[in-house]
């Protein structure tokens, strides 16, 4: 690392975070840095604690701790970040779920911008309700895992009622998204991306789950009870645990889908673990409590598994990061076994409970 550029980083960000908190009334901070770059966040205590003023920042924060997220100007999505931040709102609003609640700035904008003239280079900045609790990994229990189930299922319901306005725009996570252009079933990206990694047996494979996930999706039902607004990405670094109530952070990849893709992606965080079928089975329970799981749940929950695990190669292949794209072969290799099994086992309709 060089240092003396990440010290300057830190620097200049810090001038943009004090920057950005004078468009709030929570009165003098204390700034944390948690994550410099493109996207960076601070850790925001208010010395002000909640009820000695009226800024509505520090009402909404319980404890007087915001996290501040910057953004480079330059590449924005305004149109989706505020689509994330409706949603948000109104989880707030109708329910007594614990998520992030997107905070005002003085005049009432959520996405103000900082510009300042030392520092050549404009961002926008979002304040939110920091939210307690830590992460459970090793420690997770069938009882906590049950809860987060609940959580899901609640989630899920609300987004089954949400109503989202016109200018609502969020991405859909589908068949075509996975297995289209730029992907690991496009030969131009194939050759030009994949290294050579991507030969006729790695091809067929993948050809032969694009098909069956293209016949499978045309029959897992689309409606409002099984499809709709997703967080998409409440892996266990992605919800916590505040005196045994569940709290869910980063919605930055709330997505349309399936609902079952979410569960999906959280039972993933369990997979291959000793007390794997413990954890599992309580999860689903945990979301039947709330809501009904299809009949075909296994089966869809294990298509959906293979189907993201194309969509992790597509990221490697996708990206410019040396580290990442060096772990590509390894990647590969585990895939390819898993997505054989996969092929096997539902070309013998086998029970799709049984894990790698």
């Amino acid at each position: 690392m060089d240092t003396a550029n990440y010290n300057s980083q830190v620097r200049r960000l810090r001038i943009l975070a004090e920057a950005a908190l004078t468009h709030y009334d929570i009165g003098g901070t204390r700034l944390m840095l948690l994550s410099p770059g493109e996207h960076s966040v601070f850790r925001i205590a208010s010395y002000v604690r909640p009820g000695m003023h009226a800024g509505n920042a520090a009402a909404g924060s319980g404890d007087g701790r915001f996290a501040l997220h910057l953004f480079r100007k330059e590449g924005f999505d305004r149109v989706l970040w505020n689509s994330e931040l409706q949603w948000l709102t109104a989880l707030k609003r109708d329910t007594d779920l614990l998520v992030p609640e997107p905070i005002a700035a003085r005049d009432g904008a959520l996405m103000p911008e900082v510009r300042i003239e030392d520092v050549e280079e404009e961002c926008v900045c979002l304040l939110f309700s920091w939210m307690p609790g830590r992460s459970v990994d090793s420690g997770l229990s069938p009882t906590l895992f049950e809860r987060v189930g609940t959580f899901l299922a609640r989630l899920h319901q609300h987004s089954r009622q949400f109503v989202p306005s016109e200018d609502f725009v969020r991405p859909r996570w589908d068949w075509q998204q996975v297995f289209e252009d730029e992907t690991v079933l496009d030969p131009d990206f194939a050759t030009t991306r994949c290294e050579g990694l991507i030969t006729g047996r790695e091809y067929r494979i993948f050809s032969e789950v694009a098909e069956r996930a293209r016949e499978e999706f045309s029959t897992i039902p689309a409606g409002p009870d099984s499809y709709g607004l997703i967080h998409g990405n409440l892996r266990q670094d992605c919800y916590l645990f505040h005196k045994g109530e569940v709290c869910a952070i980063d919605f930055h990849k709330c997505c349309w889908s399936y609902y079952l893709v979410d569960l999906s992606i959280t039972l993933d965080g369990v997979a291959g673990r000793q007390d794997e079928d413990l954890l599992r089975h309580a999860f689903l329970r945990g979301y039947e409590r709330v809501r009904p799981l299809p009949e075909q749940h296994e089966r869809w929950l294990r298509l959906f598994e293979a189907v993201r695990l194309i969509e992790h190669l597509n990221f490697i292949f996708r990206s410019d990061d040396p580290t990442l794209r060096a772990t590509a072969p390894t990647q590969l290799a585990f895939v390819l076994d898993w997505l054989q099994h996969f092929v096997h086992i539902s070309s013998g309709r086998h029970s799709f409970s049984t894990r790698l």
